[in-house]
């Protein structure tokens, strides 16, 4: 892999950390049937705009995978014990961990006013290994979940993608739009397993094996310009379909991402003052991903015990929490990489 696409993927991949981490700084809850400028801008944006964000992950995950990949014994083992140091191992970990932080929060009266819902000491053996391995507390984590099943996955995405050559790339969007098509009339629910968890990592996998130039050089701005417009149009529809009960939603939002990533990937290139860069803290972003949930969670319910209540402070806590989040995951993985290094690796996996 060419050294401008190698930096491309650690760039992109950490804007979209921090897309990841402005999505889940929605606030509106029981108000976001409600119309206002406070809803309509958290709509779009975290409904629309950073929606494209774990969809990448999984395309780049796909791609990274196979990337000049080839069939052997050696390598599928290579691959799998890889991704099981990378994945596996830091999944148990955080997830473990933030169960304990939680539960050590929740033992102190100020972080128990905190949580309105049931406290983990409530718990059952059964729900406690529920919710730290099958659905986890930091639910980000069902990214890595979905992933680490995407890879067991690995060698039917393999040989079906070779026998279908490059018709496999229409084929797995077409598979892909189904259920939200269903949904329109009634909804059929085994189709949800081709949602973009499956249909992007393998439309990653699809671009790797196939052998496709990422740097798309026969793209025009022209259609660079086709692709953002659809994207912000999509956005908005799907924004707009928040205030109302249409079965299109999962439609939209898969529309936004058909052309919300390619966007995102084909306007880098016009980013002349990053585009040949390396961001120094591209390497934070796994971490941050890691770290950011229940971190911004407590930190925007500790905003709104200072902030008063209103629509003002929940679009402020909206911009502001993901802001703060970043630096201190950042300071946080800064200080672990320099003073436990053996640790942080373990923690990201390796990167």
């Amino acid at each position: 892999m060419d050294k401008y696409i190698s930096n491309k993927i650690k760039n992109v991949s950490l804007f979209m950390t921090f897309f990841v981490v402005l999505l889940h700084s929605n606030n509106l809850e029981a108000a976001k049937d409600i119309v206002s400028v406070n809803s309509i801008v958290q709509n779009f944006i975290g409904q629309g705009i950073v929606r494209i964000a774990v969809p990448t992950f999984f395309l780049i995950s796909g791609y990274l995978f196979f990337y000049n990949f080839t069939p052997t014994m050696e390598k599928w083992k290579y691959k799998f014990k890889s991704r099981f140091h990378s994945l596996f191992i830091p999944y148990v970990i955080w997830c473990t961990g933030w169960l304990v932080i939680l539960y050590v929060v929740e033992l102190v009266p100020a972080g128990r006013a905190l949580f309105s819902d049931r406290i983990i000491a409530d718990y059952s053996l059964k729900e406690l290994f529920v919710n730290t391995y099958i659905y986890p507390l930091p639910y980000q984590f069902w990214y890595i979940r979905s992933l680490m099943l995407d890879v067991i996955l690995a060698p039917v995405f393999y040989y079906v993608i070779k026998s279908l050559g490059k018709k496999s790339l229409p084929i797995f969007v077409i598979i892909w739009f189904l259920y939200p098509i269903s949904e329109m009339f009634g909804g059929v629910w085994i189709l949800q397993i081709f949602n973009y968890p499956f249909m992007l990592f393998g439309i990653g996998a699809a671009l790797a094996i196939n052998k496709v130039d990422l740097h798309f050089k026969s793209i025009e701005d022209k259609h660079i310009a086709i692709f953002g417009l659809v994207y912000i149009l999509a956005c908005a529809v799907r924004a707009a379909l928040m205030y109302t009960d249409l079965p299109l939603l999962d439609f939209a939002e898969n529309v936004v991402i058909l052309f919300g990533v390619p966007f995102m990937w084909l306007v880098y290139d016009k980013m002349s003052n990053i585009k040949n860069k390396k961001i120094s803290i591209a390497k934070y972003g796994i971490f941050i991903y890691f770290f950011h949930i229940p971190f911004q969670s407590i930190l925007k319910k500790v905003c709104f015990k200072v902030l008063p209540a209103g629509e003002l402070s929940s679009l402020i806590v909206f911009f502001v929490a993901p802001v703060i989040t970043i630096i201190v995951c950042v300071l946080v993985a800064m200080f672990l990489r320099r003073f436990m290094n053996r640790f942080y690796m373990v923690l990201t996996g390796g990167r």
